[in-house]
């Protein structure tokens, strides 16, 4: 008896010995353009591994908005992704509009909207930086940069396939094979299809709606030496959407009686292509320098093609019933940036760039009225030149004080034409020619103070720079089209801190930015019932507010992760926003919800040479607000998802498999509300319960 509990005893000391060693995997990020620890940068960051991704079970960008703090994705449909941070959000709806938030894969800009909803198809991770970033991207971010980083080829022949099945037909498939071609070259492709019935039954056609049919394809090509690695990527990703109908009438039973129920008379379509060529040139200095060139072609092509009226009858509540609209864009441009980076140093390290940026952005937008007996039409051609020079460094005081600063320059020239032609009575006849250039100067400066190996705080000041442009949308008069250059003063207070002998990993900060000239992109009542496209200049924007990253390794198989954000964001003064006479000063901006949170746990248990793995997350998310009149047609009310996930994973890697589900409670909460063209409240719905299967064969290595 004696023995036993002498041998439990032992037992429990040697387990909990294990545990005191254990500890959490120390995150690399590339935010300064030199691998660091998370821990170790004074930026507000939340990065996701590949391991991350799987766990959070991504398939887009916009599957990260709730694990990660302040970051929204709108549902603006698949062309018009709006995304933001820190309250501050939009999205590129004409050519004449640029995006606030950056998204760039392997570090070249991905371009608009259409494109910035990336696949998170075989990643090596993301990182979500959150304020302006001019001094550490070549093309400039005013609100944040989102980054993603593919998973390089390398001399080993490895690769996986994985198949995916789940309810609505869900059927998808990814395959990637790396193979050396020899000592020093290396090639990759990777290929995923994936295909789902729509979850929205339109009753008048009988169609299922909101289905995916998406194909995309990356080959890579890498070479490599002692001091020198090149790596050429060409991507394409095409999503169709035959049958698309993200919106349907609220409270209007005779047109859409349940959540997931319309009755549409007009075709939907939605088509996107997606293509890319980099080519990314890294090569060692003998002095320990690096020198990179990075050098892209990007284009986009999108169209949409969608009834304005939501119902399947030719005379509803407005003279003009029976509306489809129009959209398509093409737009390409190439960049090319080259990259200074300082050889490692305790004192001094420093990052250096030149950059160019050409775009040509091209749209045809119509909209037909009353089965098309009247109309109007806007097509328009954007072109942008830009040039950029930037310097980002930190400087080490003292053994425990830095100073982190930078500064960017930026010029960019832009051309414009513009015409519209309308026999609606509704818009006007014009034909528009304009160009402009403009420059700037934005600095960055900062603190960092180590109270010790596993504590930072740190304080920034930094400015960000959007240039104006022009509203080429459908509007009515001309005297608005062209709006000027945004700015913000942006300031960040933080402190990043590993406790509990490295099993638990604490990021908080607080923010506030001021915006200046604050571009406001939002839909305008006519005195005839409809609505017109404005972009302005406001005022002034105050946007301040608290976030939090944690993860916690409970025990050697339990990890929690918590997010937490809160955002106050308003317009400070925002004159005749309304039109003439009626001020929005003090009204929240659109997409900002104030309180955002996650709570996600894993665990991990051996089993039969292996392990099985669950995990469950919970996201909430605030009252918001989706135009700057603050009208309760134009309001989300709060939501919460929740997602599971479990699955069995051998210890050799050979395989897995996971069965999962999202929005496990099967919510129907509108997650996004707006006023139609003719007036009507319009929603977005949730979607449904989807669950799947998810198995993958791992070979090689």
């Amino acid at each position: 008896m004696k023995k036993t509990s002498l041998a439990l005893a032992v037992s429990a000391l040697m387990a909990s010995s294990a545990f005191a060693q254990m500890q959490l995997e120390e995150v690399v990020v590339t935010a300064q353009k030199r691998a660091q620890s998370l821990q170790d940068v004074p930026i507000a960051i939340s990065a996701f591994t590949s391991d991350d991704l799987d766990r959070i079970n991504t398939a887009t960008l916009a599957d990260l908005q709730y694990s990660t703090p302040n970051l929204t994705v709108s549902p603006n449909g698949r062309s018009n992704s709006s995304i933001g941070i820190r309250g501050v959000s939009d999205f590129s709806r004409n050519p004449g509009y640029d995006n606030r938030v950056g998204v760039y894969v392997d570090g070249l800009f991905v371009g608009r909207s259409a494109a910035a909803n990336q696949a998170t198809l075989d990643l090596e991770r993301i990182e979500v930086l959150r304020g302006p970033q001019g001094t550490l991207f070549g093309k400039n971010t005013v609100a944040g940069a989102i980054s993603l980083t593919t998973k390089a080829p390398t001399n080993e022949f490895h690769g996986f396939v994985k198949a995916e099945i789940g309810n609505y037909s869900r059927q998808a498939v990814t395959a990637m094979v790396n193979a050396p071609l020899s000592e020093s070259l290396f090639a990759k492709v990777m290929i995923n299809d994936t295909q789902r019935d729509g979850h929205v039954k339109n009753l008048f056609t009988g169609d299922d709606l909101n289905g995916l049919d998406d194909q995309s394809i990356r080959l890579q090509l890498r070479y490599e030496n002692d001091s020198t690695n090149a790596t050429l990527s060409i991507d394409r990703d095409e999503r169709k959407a035959p049958f698309h109908g993200r919106e349907a009438l609220v409270n209007a039973p005779a047109y859409a009686p349940n959540p997931y129920e319309v009755r549409f008379d007009e075709p939907q379509r939605q088509d996107i292509d997606l293509e890319g060529l980099s080519l990314v040139v890294n090569h060692s200095l003998d002095n320990g320098m690096e020198f990179s060139s990075l050098t892209g072609y990007r284009k986009t092509d999108f169209k949409n093609n969608a009834e304005e009226d939501y119902t399947d009858s030719q005379i509803i509540t407005s003279p003009y019933s029976r509306v489809t609209s129009s959209l398509g864009e093409i737009s390409e441009h190439t960049s090319q940036e080259f990259r200074w980076i300082s050889a490692a140093s305790d004192t001094v390290d420093y990052t250096a760039g030149l950059y160019y940026f050409d775009q040509t952005n091209e749209s045809n937008s119509s909209a037909e009225l009353l089965g098309g007996v009247v109309g109007v039409s806007v097509p328009a051609k954007v072109d942008v030149t830009s040039y950029a020079a930037y310097l980002h460094g930190n400087v080490q005081l003292s053994e425990k004080l830095q100073f982190t600063g930078g500064v960017r320059y930026t010029y960019e020239k832009k051309d414009v034409v513009f015409n519209i032609s309308d026999s609606t009575g509704m818009f006007l006849n014009a034909t528009y020619v304009d160009n402009f250039s403009t420059d700037d100067i934005s600095p960055k400066l900062g603190l960092n103070y180590f109270i010790s190996d596993d504590t930072m705080v740190y304080a920034s000041y930094g400015r960000g720079f959007k240039s104006g442009g022009w509203n080429v949308d459908f509007v009515s008069t001309l005297e608005q089209l062209a709006f000027g250059d945004e700015s913000v003063n942006s300031s960040e207070v933080g402190i990043k801190t590993t406790l509990w002998d490295g099993r638990a990993r604490i990021n908080l900060a607080y923010f506030d930015a001021q915006y200046d000239d604050f571009q406001v992109r939002q839909f305008v009542e006519l005195s005839n019932g409809g609505t017109v496209a404005t972009l302005t200049n406001a005022g002034e924007v105050t946007s301040s507010g608290i976030e939090a990253d944690i993860e916690v390794l409970l025990t050697e198989n339990l990890t929690f992760w918590a997010t937490y954000g809160y955002t106050d964001s308003e317009f400070d003064s925002f004159k005749n926003g309304g039109g003439a006479g009626v001020d929005y000063d003090g009204n929240k901006l659109a997409d900002a919800p104030e309180t955002t949170y996650s709570i996600a746990l894993e665990a991990r248990f051996p089993v039969a040479s292996g392990e099985v793995v669950a995990q469950v997350d919970y996201n909430y998310r605030d009252d918001f607000y989706t135009n700057p009149n603050n009208a309760a047609i134009n309001t989300v009310k709060s939501y919460d998802l929740a997602n599971a996930r479990i699955g069995y994973e051998p210890s050799s890697g050979g395989w897995s498999v996971h069965a999962w589900v999202k929005n496990l409670a099967d919510n129907d909460d509108i997650i996004y509300a707006s006023r139609s063209f003719l007036g009507l409240p319009r929603g977005t719905y949730m979607e449904p319960r989807m669950t799947g299967l998810t198995v993958q064969y791992n070979f090689g290595r």
